[in-house]
């Protein structure tokens, strides 16, 4: 079945020329997913919306009116397991990149199959990395050209986008994690990057596993020299690495305990 669009709680798929999404891409968005109707982990989702909002200064939309839109959306596509996407747009403005202040915000709702993912992935260098931005990193705003151009030569599964002190700050699509003699290993997202509903899942059932935890800078030799390497996103979850470029990653018994204990979370 082809993707449900609704905007603003209706059923359609054309947006003005004048929408700042489309002018500007002046709005946020969260991909989420539903299994068996429900959406997993959307409190976290949300929270992370409305501090992108706040951020952006965009007009608010009650959690109510979101979820309403969303139920309506997966009633119509009827998938019980999909993915959710969801986009705020500004709204509607003229030339130039001013707005007033009490503009109507554009809500978007996606709906589509989940597919097929990988086993286990193997990743690359990205050739375009990340901008230090502090007042954009941690939101989902949709600017993604840095995404766009880092998948443009696509040459594994996914690949490590560093930031401009060539250290790693993520994949493409997700957060990176590294196990070296049972501490985990993730990158700091102070200056650029965004800090995933899954990567806190993790952070959090790394404490209960009595794992030692540093977020800090993470050079990509640092990376290449430990024991087990991980990505995550909403869509796929907990996924291990099995090689970046020619380094292969044989280990995966710390990633497969924390796989298993976030499957029964969810």
């Amino acid at each position: 079945m082809k993707e449900v669009v609704l905007i603003n709680g209706k059923q359609q798929s054309t947006l003005s020329v004048f929408n700042r999404l489309i002018q500007f891409g002046d709005g946020l968005f969260e991909t989420c997913v539903a299994e068996n109707t429900s959406l997993l982990f959307w409190s976290q989702h949300f929270e992370r919306l409305e501090k992108g909002r706040i951020q952006l200064k965009i007009n608010p939309v009650s959690e109510k009116v979101w979820l309403e839109d969303i139920s309506a959306a997966l009633r119509v596509a009827n998938m019980t397991n999909a993915v959710v996407k969801i986009i705020l747009s500004r709204g509607e403005s003229r030339r130039g990149y001013g707005f007033e202040e009490y503009i109507k915000p554009t809500r978007l709702v996606i709906v589509s199959m989940m597919l097929e993912v990988p086993s286990e992935y193997t990743l690359s260098i990205c050739h375009s990395g990340y901008a230090n931005n502090q007042l954009l990193s941690n939101i989902k705003h949709c600017n993604r050209l840095e995404q766009i151009l880092a998948r443009s030569d696509l040459s594994a599964d996914e690949c490590i986008m560093l930031d401009d002190n060539d250290c790693v700050i993520s994949v493409t699509q997700g957060n990176i994690f590294a196990i070296k003699h049972r501490v985990l290993l993730t990158p700091n997202l102070d200056k650029c990057g965004i800090a995933g509903t899954r990567r806190a899942m993790v952070l959090k059932i790394a404490g209960e596993l009595g794992l030692q935890v540093r977020i800090e800078p993470l050079i990509l030799q640092e990376l290449l020299e430990c024991d087990e390497v991980f990505i995550t996103n909403s869509v796929i979850g907990i996924k291990t690495v099995a090689s970046i470029g020619e380094k292969f990653f044989t280990q995966q018994i710390i990633t497969q305990k924390l796989i298993q204990i976030f499957k029964k979370i969810k």
